[in-house]
């Protein structure tokens, strides 16, 4: 291979097309995945933002929201507001174990609602409840037996929450259990139900203490890998430049003791 020296003063760099040309890619194929991380950051705040336009919206009815799959939801209904009518099915409550709140162990309710006139059951989540006995709370449980309208937010899973599955064959109502997956719960009632949980809102029929965090999307991870990607590349044309100089020899000559 046939080198070639470029001379800048004292500084002398060898030059080869086949190495250079290597390198350039190296560094071009770190340089894209350092902007492809901040793309995917720059998703993620624009979606923050609708999720939070979304929360401040008037409450739409629940019927009226189109379900297409949950990446489309995620996007499109995160943090919607929505209004529904109908019945909770009381018998049919869903305890979810080891819920934190205030670091407090407890229970999160969900009890299905039956929309009316609508043959479509909700689940809602009625919120926390600090009873750590499900007897207890089977006999405490307020229980909503009229017609009522509620207002709340529907709640989208990641996928690693869908993936997420609980053995829910031969049950007994009420339900205590790890995750609530709807797709699996399904066969146990008459009725279809929505893909996705309600979150009922402040001051609403059988709420109890509003315990979820705030759905963001979190872009550090984003920022994290993309400072990576272009601290490499900035490594190998550092390291490429060393290896293909005379700069070590340069410094080594400036600090050299008299």
């Amino acid at each position: 291979m046939t080198t070639k020296a470029l001379i800048f003063g004292k500084l002398k760099i060898r030059f080869n097309w086949v190495i250079a040309i290597c390198i350039l890619l190296g560094l071009s194929g770190l340089i894209r995945l350092g902007v492809w991380q901040l793309s995917r950051a720059q998703e993620k705040i624009q979606s923050q933002e609708s999720f939070q336009e979304l929360s401040e919206q008037q409450a739409t009815l629940i019927e009226n929201v189109p379900v297409a799959g949950r990446e489309f939801d995620a996007l499109q209904h995160q943090n919607r507001q929505v209004e529904l009518t109908g019945q909770y099915l009381n018998n049919n409550s869903i305890f979810l174990i080891y819920q934190t709140y205030e670091e407090q162990l407890g229970f999160e309710i969900v009890t299905p609602f039956k929309l009316s006139p609508l043959d479509l059951i909700v689940m809602v989540s009625r919120g926390w409840t600090s009873i750590t006995s499900e007897e207890e709370l089977a006999r405490v449980l307020p229980n909503i037996f009229e017609e009522v309208t509620l207002q709340g937010q529907i709640y989208v899973p990641t996928e690693k929450e869908l993936a997420r599955t609980s053995n829910v064959e031969n049950i007994s109502w009420p339900l205590t259990t790890r995750y609530l997956n709807i797709n699996e719960l399904s066969s146990n009632f008459e009725s279809p139900l929505f893909p996705y949980v309600i979150r009922l809102g402040v001051d609403q029929p059988g709420v109890l203490v509003r315990h979820w965090p705030a759905v963001t999307s979190d872009t550090s991870q984003n920022f994290s890998y993309a400072l990576q990607w272009f601290s490499m590349a900035i490594a190998l044309f550092m390291v490429s430049l060393i290896l293909s100089s005379n700069i070590m020899a340069l410094v080594k000559q400036k600090i050299k003791p008299l």
